[in-house]
């Protein structure tokens, strides 16, 4: 990407990027946070030269909030990068997801741009970056964008998974727009093929049954349904990327590495419940879905599939044949795009019913997990010279969803990243242990080895 030569300039938000501003409130915070752990040290004095000689590239990192309503974008002005790119200190290695989980639990200050990035120095000679970004300022693709512009070196992470066209975590085929008529005007010839013409009524037809599969109510996990507290406890697991591929091609049927993931999450779920003596027959699991396509702006652009996971199958293949299932069907369906242009028209008729419809799909009757997957640079990435050993990327809770999983393929490898409620569920280390557990169990099972 090439250095912003105009500057930044005043914007009001979008209309999605002021909703997600609005649900930062009480004890639930706004930003998401990709961790970087570096194979060597660097110092915070190193991070502040590359941040401040890069931040040209990225014009929405030297924006703030404006004072007013509705919200806007402002230039920052002259940018205290020391303000910005923190000192962390030293910590012990098998203890920086506690100091990660405090940081995650501190809101990012309103009067200056809206993300943070602080550096911890590992006492086995690593080093680990948070960089903290505010949803409202950046969606998942455009966060893993920043970071490949602003901290890795030029000419890593140049192939990324959603290089080729539009990005989606759940695998959705690429959206078209939408068009606002049905028809041509009235008393006219449309120079609109009769197929284009046709979408939107094809859509409309779509959408009663969209909104049935994506919005219908489902007893909450109640493990997961609990007020948000002020304190936040993460952990972090991975897996090879490639054996991820492998698990999802050995299927008789179209599976993919999203199937994977969301087989595994769900398997280290079942694991967590047991433990604890529970049992549930299905998660239903929220799948974050990029609509993003090539020349959009900035800001956020989503929609969402809600998954019915299981949870009562002992064979986590079978497991993942019914995931892979269910998603196929709701990929061919386009259920993303017709809950899309749902909330969207909404928007246009009556604000009052969007806001009622938006509560409703963000409660746990609909869902009771968020499950993020974004596709990372790939190939050998470092930073200041520094390899990179994982990378992981965190996303904050939500009012009534206890734990929150974002997925991350960057380098070789697949980067789980849980950030849960401390209070209500503890430490999310045994999931993420289970996480792996699964995922080892299905490499076994479908006969996929390597490291």
């Amino acid at each position: 990407m090439s250095p912003d030569t105009t500057g930044p300039h005043a914007a009001p938000l979008s209309v999605e990027d002021a909703t997600i501003l609005a649900l930062e409130a009480g004890n639930v915070r706004g930003h998401t946070c990709k961790v970087i752990v570096l194979a060597e040290p660097r110092g915070v004095d190193e991070l502040r030269e590359r941040v401040a000689a890069r931040l040209g590239r990225e014009p929405l990192l030297r924006m703030r909030l404006a004072d007013g309503d509705p919200p806007t974008w402002e230039p920052a002005g002259e940018l205290d990068v020391a303000g910005l790119v923190h000192d962390a200190g030293r910590a012990p290695a098998d203890a920086f997801e506690t100091r990660v989980g405090e940081l995650m639990a501190t809101p990012l200050p309103r009067d200056r741009p809206l993300w943070a990035l602080d550096v911890l120095a590992l006492d086995d000679g690593r080093t680990a970056l948070a960089w903290r970004i505010h949803h409202a300022l950046a969606d998942g693709m455009t966060t893993m964008r920043m970071v490949r512009s602003v901290l890795m070196d030029d000419g890593d992470g140049e192939r990324s998974a959603g290089a080729a066209g539009p990005p989606s975590v759940a695998g959705s085929a690429p959206t078209t727009s939408k068009a606002t008529a049905v028809g041509a005007p009235a008393g006219g010839t449309s120079a609109v093929p009769a197929r284009s013409r046709l979408a939107p009524l094809r859509g409309a037809l779509r959408l009663p049954a969209a909104l049935l599969r994506e919005l219908s109510p489902h007893a909450s996990l109640h493990a997961l349904d609990a007020e948000p507290g002020a304190a936040r406890a993460v952990a972090l697991a991975g897996f090879p990327l490639e054996r991820a591929k492998r698990i999802a091609h050995s299927q008789p049927e179209r599976a993919t590495v999203n199937d994977v993931v969301l087989t595994a999450v769900a398997g280290g779920i079942r694991r967590w419940l047991g433990e604890l003596g529970e049992h549930a027959r299905s998660l239903r699991v929220k799948v974050p879905v990029s609509l993003h396509h090539p020349g959009d702006g900035e800001g956020n652009r989503d929609s969402f599939l809600c998954v019915d996971v299981p949870l009562d199958h002992d064979d986590p293949v079978e497991r993942l044949r019914a995931v892979a299932a269910e998603t196929r069907e709701r990929k061919a369906r386009r259920d993303a795009d017709s809950v899309d242009s749902f909330f969207r028209d909404l928007a246009h008729l009556s604000s009052s019913l969007e806001r009622h419809a938006e509560h409703w799909a963000r409660s746990p009757r609909v869902f009771g997990l968020n499950v993020s997957n974004v596709p990372g640079p790939r190939g050998a990435l470092s930073v200041l010279g520094a390899p990179v050993a994982s990378l992981h990327s965190l996303a904050e809770i939500a009012h009534r969803h206890a734990l929150r999983v974002a997925v991350v393929s960057a380098g070789d490898r697949l980067g789980f990243g849980l950030c849960a409620d401390a209070d209500a569920i503890g430490s999310p280390a045994p999931i993420a242990a289970g996480i792996e557990a699964e995922l080892r169990v299905l490499s076994d099972a479908t006969g996929v080895s390597g490291r």
